[in-house]
This record gives C-alpha cells, sequence and structure tokens, in this order.
C-alpha cells in the first residue's frame, strides 16, 4: 500500500503541475506552453498513466487481488518509459545547444501569437532587440525600451528544463522501487490473510438466518426445563392445610 501511494503520489504532483501550466495559473507559464510544449504533453501523458496506475494498484491491493496486481505491475513499465521519455527530451535539449535551438524556434516554429505570449510573460520585444522578429504590441514597438527576449527566455529554459529533467529522472529510482515491489506481491505473496470478499456460495442468505435462529430457538427449548417450587414449611402454611382438610372431613360443618 506505501508503494503505490508513493506512485499515486508523484503522479498527482506531475498532473497538478501540468494542469497548473495548460491553464498558465503561474508566473511565466505562458513561457514553458510555447517553448516547451511538448514536454509538457509528455508530463500530462506520464502523469495520466501514473493516476490510472496507481488507482489500479489500490484496487487490487484492497481486495487482495493477484490478477489486479499484476495488471497494475504491468503498467508500471509504460509509466517508467513515459518518465524516461521526458527526462531525455529535457535535459537533451538543456545540454546540447540551447541557445542555437531557441534561435531556431522563434524564427521557424514560434507563431506570432506564441512570440506575443512570451514577449508579454517575459517582458521583452523581438528575440536579439525589438527589431528582430517581434510581434508589435502596445508595449513592443521599434523604439520601445525593453530589451530582446534572447536572455531572458534563454536562462528560463536553462531554470525550468534543468528542474524538469532532475525530477524526472531522481523519481526513476523510486519507480523502479516500486516496480519490484509490486512484482513480489503480484506473483509470489500468495497468503489473502481472509482479506477477500466472500465468494457468493459462502454468503449468508435470508433463509439461511431464519434456519440458525430456529436451531438456536429449538436449542434453548430443549436446555432449559421448567422448574417447580416447593411448598413452604411455615406455620401458617401448616394451620391452613390442616382447617382445609377439617372441612372436608366434616359435611355438617360445611353446611
Amino acid at each position: 500500500m506505501i508503494s503505490v501511494v508513493t506512485v499515486l503520489c508523484y503522479g498527482s504532483g506531475a498532473m497538478i503541475c501540468a494542469i497548473l501550466t495548460w491553464f498558465r495559473t503561474w508566473n511565466h507559464a505562458d513561457v514553458m506552453y510555447v517553448a516547451d510544449n511538448d514536454i509538457l504533453i509528455l508530463i500530462t501523458l506520464a502523469a495520466s498513466i501514473l493516476m490510472f496506475t496507481a488507482i489500479l494498484g489500490i484496487t487490487g491491493t484492497l481486495l487482495n487481488s493477484r490478477p489486479i496486481l499484476a495488471t497494475y505491475t504491468l503498467l508500471l513499465w509504460p509509466a517508467l518509459i513515459s518518465m524516461l521519455a521526458v527526462g531525455y527530451i529535457s535535459y537533451k535539449r538543456y545540454a546540447f545547444s540551447l541557445d542555437r535551438k531557441l534561435n531556431f524556434s522563434w524564427s521557424q516554429y514560434y507563431t506570432p501569437l506564441g512570440r506575443l505570449m512570451i514577449q508579454s510573460s517575459l517582458r521583452c520585444c523581438g528575440y536579439y532587440d525589438p527589431l528582430h522578429e517581434a510581434t508589435t504590441s502596445n508595449k513592443c514597438y521599434p523604439r520601445t525600451p525593453l530589451p530582446g527576449c534572447k536572455g531572458k527566455l534563454y536562462r528560463f529554459e536553462r531554470e525550468n528544463l534543468s528542474l524538469v529533467w532532475s525530477t524526472a529522472f531522481s523519481l526513476v529510482s523510486l519507480h523502479l522501487i516500486n516496480i519490484l515491489v509490486a512484482l513480489l506481491c503480484s506473483n509470489h505473496v500468495t497468503n489473502v490473510f481472509g482479506k477477500r470478499i466472500t465468494p457468493k456460495q459462502y454468503r449468508l442468505s435470508e433463509q439461511d438466518l431464519k434456519t440458525d435462529a430456529e436451531k438456536i430457538k429449538s436449542y434453548i427449548v430443549e436446555q432449559v426445563r421448567p422448574i417447580y417450587s416447593r411448598a413452604s414449611s411455615s406455620t401458617v402454611f401448616r394451620e391452613d392445610r390442616e382447617e382445609r382438610m377439617s372441612l372436608l372431613k366434616d359435611p355438617a360443618r360445611l353446611a
């Protein structure tokens, strides 16, 4: 259960971060939405797989079902692949010619709306300067005092990509431990300790309860016998008895 809860924790954490980024609720989320859209999609996919796998694992643990736990163990491998994909792509972009990739993406891949979102978030204009492929707005125009976006975008990408790949690779080791625990539980732990759901043929029905009640009632009737009380031996009782006997023997007195 602890292992499954850890899977649920980092899966839920990744999903929360992805949702906050998709809805652009934190500072500079627009930059990641535009510049690292592919990584954001992979994070969302990995978080979805992790959460679904964790829910399945909790179900299998509570029911102590080996088939469900086996399915949970199988789904941990696609989750591992998705985590490695997030870490690998973010590290490759971070470590190899990041400035050239940003320059090429600004010129070839980013749409005017995407450039405008980056400019508004980072408070810059154009790539090198306001005259270099800038999307004009009320704050970005040829004579604006705002600097180009190259330096700010590069620093943000360095920090953001470093955070993404370091977090992904650090969780891989924990995920491998969870896979090992899942393998042990699904394939080798066979003692159920009475935790399974009672099979239908062994469940008590209303007729069974009535039959048991009749057996208990008949047992009580057989075991508990009536106890008769003895007549009192007091003097008052003896005098009253003698008087009644004398009346029965003498009919004249009775008349």
